[in-house]
């Protein structure tokens, strides 16, 4: 029963959100349905391992991707993509949490970027991705939202360098200081 009623406040809050959005904004959010839908729900699957989840997920994200629709709606197609993948894989991650599930390794290991031969990245590939998790949950949201960039969305340093308006250099130092950080507070776990 209480699996239905979550359902039915879902509905109520995606129709109440939806209702308030403006008409460019609600066609902005059903492109954004009609062009991600399977993608989103295909990442989420690889996540929570449920098609069931996996639905709840994406229907979970696209709340959170209107009421974000303001500030989605300003970025560029690639990172308006970027940032509504990585609400479906924030809130993936937070049903895992909920349902006291870990991640498979394996989903972890299929992670690559252009680096994989980097030692301290292949720290963060093979580390236990339920405490990894929480290691990056005691993270700043500036670096956790790095980590995010880098390991989840899979993107180098350059790219992350232009979406921060940072160069791929100082990406490239940043990443590495941040894994070091992560490294050590890993092992203290």
């Amino acid at each position: 029963m209480d699996g239905c009623r979550a359902i039915h406040e879902e509905t109520y809050m995606m129709i109440l959100l939806f209702s308030v959005l403006n008409d460019e904004q609600r066609a902005l959010v059903e492109r954004i349905f009609h062009e991600h839908h399977i993608h989103f729900q295909r990442i989420s699957f690889n996540i929570v391992k449920s098609e069931e989840a996996a639905e709840d997920v994406v229907s979970t994200a696209f709340i959170k991707i209107m009421d974000n629709i303001e500030k989605i709606s300003d970025l560029p197609c690639p990172q308006m993509t970027a940032f509504c993948v990585t609400i479906v894989k924030n809130a993936s991650i937070d049903v895992l949490r909920q349902l006291q599930q870990s991640v498979h390794i394996d989903y972890w290991d299929n992670i690559s970027d252009e680096d994989t031969d980097d030692i301290e990245d292949e720290c963060i590939h093979n580390a236990d991705v339920h405490r990894l998790t929480e290691v990056i949950d005691q993270l700043n949201p500036d670096d956790r939202h790095f980590i995010y960039l880098r390991y989840t969305l899979e993107m180098g340093y350059r790219e992350i360098g232009e979406l921060l308006n940072i160069s791929e250099d100082a990406a490239k130092k940043r990443g590495q200081r941040l894994v070091k950080k992560l490294q050590k507070l890993y092992e203290e776990r």
